[in-house]
């Protein structure tokens, strides 16, 4: 009777999900002595504007392009560790597909875009800024599915090189634009988009967006949700 109890039960809650899994919750670990070593000459270096020690790695459920199951790694700053953990659930249950999940250090330096991998930290300048520190850097940004969302670079062209038949934004597999749940999902959280920079767009590219200027770990001000607005553009500021 208790088998026959349990069978139902289990059946009651099937329905209740609609026959979906819901993703476990997100781990979030300090960086392992192996995971420092093989970050530092590829994915960190001395002077980077964060210490190894200030970062972690987010365990992470996603849904591939052949509609699996998979886990990865996600290395960001531990103070936006929460923010990656909750945004991932959310991409999970709304089946978003990513290519896979991984970090900078398991590619070539400069590589891992493709490879089509979304990937969190790594410490570079900024291609549109070279004096300054990318947000990546900082870990304080992610790249979601380069080879579908590339980037403008203003000398160069779209990147990773061939990508420029994927730069349109329309309902291929994997693309981010607004009006996307994916766009909507990292919006409600505080992550502002690349994809609106007006020379060059950056449509892998989310952060976390703080106010004011220098070190983004150092403003006063940390952006806890976003509602986008497709007009605002057009109107004048108010008085």
């Amino acid at each position: 009777m208790s088998g026959c109890r349990f069978t139902v039960l289990a059946l009651v809650l099937l329905l209740r999900l609609g026959g979906q899994t819901a993703a476990a919750p997100a781990e979030i670990m300090p960086l392992s002595d192996a995971t420092k070593m093989a970050m530092t000459g590829k994915a960190w270096n001395p002077g980077c504007p964060v210490p190894l020690d200030d970062l972690v790695a987010v365990s992470v459920n996603y849904v591939n392009f052949d509609g699996a199951d998979r886990s990865g790694v996600v290395v960001i700053h531990k103070r936006f560790a929460n923010d990656i953990s909750a945004i991932f659930k959310e991409l999970y249950d709304i089946k978003f597909p990513i290519r896979t999940v991984s970090t900078y250090e398991n590619y070539e330096v400069g590589k891992s875009a493709y490879s089509d991998a979304t990937v969190g930290f790594y410490c570079r300048k900024a291609q549109d800024a070279p004096t300054e520190w990318s947000a990546h850097a900082y870990g304080a940004a992610i790249d979601i599915n380069p080879l579908e969302n590339p980037f403008l670079d203003a000398k160069d062209g779209w990147w990773p090189e061939g990508t420029a038949p994927m730069a349109p934004r329309d309902s291929v597999t994997g693309k981010v634009y607004p009006g996307t749940e994916v766009f909507q999902i990292f919006a409600r959280h505080g992550w502002a988009w690349g994809g609106f920079y007006t020379d060059e767009p950056d449509y892998m590219h989310f952060y976390k967006l703080t106010v004011g200027r220098g070190n983004p770990l150092e403003r006063h001000y940390v952006v806890d949700s976003m509602d986008y607005l497709p007009d605002a553009a057009s109107k004048p500021p108010s008085h």
